[in-house]
């Protein structure tokens, strides 16, 4: 994809979210943004350019085509957006929640994926949390339902100790389920999978963390999804 002002103001607004340390977009010409944007040097940009693009290029040979991936590295996380030809890059704090970040990207890719078209785009409306979400509502609604509302009771319990009150402990909840979602087919034999991905974002209250583990263990060995 060429680069557009609509692509660099992309850039601008998500290197402006909370909780983002930085955005550019990883082209076959070379790292955009790069160093305005993602704050990176350009030989750093553009090792990290070629790296994910080829990621991205492996996966769609695979025939598993990637449509996100969330790559941890130690005290921050890099979200990947596969973007036309290119790749939009993201890197987060860790603690930083994906619901605002997907959101917006996803409206402004449709938004700017029209106007290559040549189709009349309409303004974006605006983002964040709070909004509903039928993969989560279905999610809640399934089997799964009792399980994931018993672990996020657990988990409000011990984070609302760290000052966190419900509704924020809820999105956080909601996020690592969308995150869950997006790697693995949800079930019983995967739930560790998501009691993993929360307990990463108690790193800051070790013996709370410590605490939530052991307790929501016990609540997957009654779920069959540990022994």
């Amino acid at each position: 994809m060429s680069v557009t002002p609509e692509v660099l103001e992309l850039l601008k607004e998500i290197s402006a979210v909370e909780g983002v340390r930085g955005a550019m977009l990883a082209t076959a010409s070379g790292p955009i943004g790069a160093v305005e944007h993602a704050h990176l040097a350009l030989a750093v940009a553009s090792d990290l350019s070629k790296t994910v693009r080829r990621l991205v290029v492996a996966s769609t040979t695979a025939n598993a085509p990637l449509r996100e991936l969330l790559i941890n590295f130690g005290p921050s996380r890099m979200m990947l957006r596969p973007f036309a030809e290119d790749v939009l890059v993201v890197l987060l704090e860790r603690e930083a929640e994906t619901g605002p970040i997907r959101q917006l990207l996803d409206l402004e890719i449709e938004r700017m994926q029209r106007a290559a078209r040549g189709e009349p785009t309409e303004a974006s409306p605006a983002y964040g949390l709070g909004e509903g979400d039928d993969d989560i509502n279905e999610l809640l609604s399934s089997p799964l339902g009792p399980i994931l509302r018993e672990i996020e009771a657990v988990y409000h319990n011990y984070r609302k100790r760290g000052g966190l009150d419900q509704v924020k402990t809820r999105a956080i909840m909601h996020d690592q389920m969308r995150e869950w979602l997006l790697c693995c087919n949800p079930s019983n034999y995967t739930l560790p999978l998501l009691l993993d991905g929360l307990s990463e974002t108690m790193v800051d209250d070790p013996p709370n963390r410590n605490r939530f583990v052991g307790e929501a263990q016990g609540i997957l060995r009654k779920a069959g999804a540990l022994r």
